[in-house]
């Protein structure tokens, strides 16, 4: 009885695992077994290859010869070993060249030790200092200004010298021998003349009087190259605009130009060709100093020598007075 029931209670355990069971039929198919053999072939094939091919025999590197030294071999020279080295400058330089040589060198290296402004040039001025250079001259105009009352007159003109104009002609040229060229050199004013096309050149730079006659005597010009006169010009018209287009005026104790002309006098120039303050805003020019103006200019050629002629600048009528002196009682 017992044995019954346990072998009916394993067939009904086993019927419920079997039951969920999907059996899968593989059906049989011709070209897949075509398929296998063909693959098993291409792998034989391929195995049979690789055992046939014959294998590059390994070629031993060559082992380098070159040694590392830590520390390079020093060797003292000498006259007796290397004698070409002593000779150098007999090969490349005359009896006569040799002198040459040593003053260019020692020129040289003076010129790179010199302070910027002694060799000529504009480094010493930084363009961020414009600014603060142009308020320690500028102030705020002042109510009921008159120039004619200005009480330091005297003493500012003691520091610019008259010019005349025969005299600022002279200096309208192109350098020749020992003249030195204008300070801006490519940026000179004197190339910027138009109808001077392809014959524009570089003026001379502009010595005022004392300087000249200074130069006459010792042969020796200043240290700092100058600008030339238009250059000059143009600078202190440049100035001159600048205080007139902030509304502001000049410092009292300041004075721009360093030269002034003569106006309306015989063989001098016209009033209406100068700039100069106001009457009732100091702007720094005291005198008349001729406005630049670069149509006023014309080249002309003198005996091999360009020069500009002040073309446009009109010389000052000759007045006549009303009035004679009476003659002296004696004639």
């Amino acid at each position: 009885m017992s044995g019954s029931i346990k072998e009916s209670f394993e067939r009904a355990f086993k019927d419920k695992n079997t039951s969920n069971v999907v059996v899968k039929e593989t059906e049989s198919d011709e070209d897949s077994g075509k398929e296998h053999d063909k693959q098993v072939a291409m792998k034989r094939a391929k195995k049979r290859r690789r055992v046939s091919r014959v294998r590059p025999s390994k070629v031993q590197k060559e082992i380098s010869q070159f040694t590392v030294r830590t520390v390079a071999p020093k060797e003292r020279v000498t006259a007796e070993k290397y004698p070409e080295i002593l000779s150098v400058d007999e090969e490349f330089s005359s009896k006569g060249q040799q002198t040459e040589l040593i003053i260019a060198e020692n020129r040289f290296f003076e010129k790179d030790n010199t302070e910027s402004w002694a060799r000529g040039e504009y480094t010493h001025m930084r363009p961020v200092d414009y600014l603060f250079v142009r308020a320690l001259i500028q102030r705020p105009k002042i109510a009921h200004f008159d120039i004619h009352q200005m009480n330091d007159k005297e003493r500012l003109r003691a520091n610019i010298e008259a010019v005349t104009r025969e005299y600022e002609q002279s200096y309208l040229c192109e350098p020749i021998g020992s003249q030195r060229a204008c300070l801006m050199e490519g940026g000179c004013e004197g190339l910027q003349i138009t109808n001077a096309k392809d014959r524009a050149f570089i003026l001379r730079e502009f010595l005022k009087p004392s300087e000249q006659r200074e130069y006459e005597a010792t042969g020796k010009y200043p240290p700092e190259r100058r600008l030339c006169l238009m250059c000059k010009r143009m600078e202190l018209a440049r100035a001159h605009t600048n205080i007139r287009a902030d509304g502001m005026g000049v410092r009292e104790d300041t004075i721009l130009p360093d030269w002034r002309n003569l106006v309306d006098v015989e063989g001098e120039y016209r009033l209406e060709d100068c700039i100069v303050s106001s009457r009732e805003v100091y702007e720094g020019i005291l005198d008349p100093v001729v406005l630049h103006v670069r149509s006023a200019y014309r080249l002309q050629e003198k005996n091999g020598k360009r020069y500009y002629d002040q073309w446009r600048m009109g010389y000052p009528e000759k007045k006549e007075h009303l009035f004679q002196t009476p003659p002296h009682p004696s004639k």
